[in-house]
């Protein structure tokens, strides 16, 4: 006996949604890079699979920050170098504006946090001016510098004394991840005055 010419409509709706299934797999596939990463939300409003945590926990000091206008707070970042600074705060946030730069700016009057958070945007100047108010202290100078702008944080920062002022130096962790926006990173640190 051979087989019926017609087929039943339960065969034809699976295959319409298998085809459908290969197509939304596919399409979502393109939006990886060319590693076989996968695109990331660099605002984090996206709740990860099982499969896309890292198997790796950082530690504290090199936990991804979140964006400032989700916490209102300025991350701690491990800090080297010879300029005897022993604490700076990150502050981030997602098309944040600003050009990075090595080298530090004062930020010890008013008009000069003004002057840095000019070239940032949204609330980036206002979470800067903060951490500066936060990390101001008798016989210490604030200082800031836009690091990086990218996917991740920077893991540490290497801050040193120059003849033309300090120069922070970003170790950023090697990232093959493709950014749906750009995310400004700035470093807040007290240096001690000489």
């Amino acid at each position: 006996m051979s087989p019926s010419p017609r087929r039943s409509g339960a065969r034809t709706r699976s295959a319409s949604a298998l085809l459908a299934a290969l197509v939304l797999a596919g399409g979502l596939s393109a939006c990886g890079d060319d590693d076989g990463g996968t695109a990331t939300d660099p605002a984090g409003t996206s709740t990860p699979s099982p499969s896309d945590t890292p198997s790796e926990t950082p530690s504290p000091s090199e936990s991804p920050s979140q964006d400032p206008s989700a916490s209102g707070d300025a991350t701690p970042v491990r800090v080297e170098g010879s300029a005897g600074v022993t604490d700076a705060v990150l502050v981030d946030a997602t098309e944040g504006g600003g050009s990075p730069s090595e080298m530090a700016v004062a930020l010890d009057t008013d008009q000069a946090v003004a002057d840095f958070g000019m070239g940032l945007q949204g609330e980036l100047p206002d979470e800067v001016a903060a951490a500066v108010k936060e990390l101001s202290a008798p016989g210490t100078t604030p200082y800031g510098a836009v690091v990086s702008t990218g996917c991740e944080p920077p893991r540490s920062v290497a801050i040193d004394a120059g003849e033309a002022g300090f120069q922070v130096v970003p170790a950023l962790p090697k990232s093959t991840v493709q950014c749906l926006a750009p995310v400004t990173y700035v470093v807040v640190f007290a240096a001690p005055d000489a």
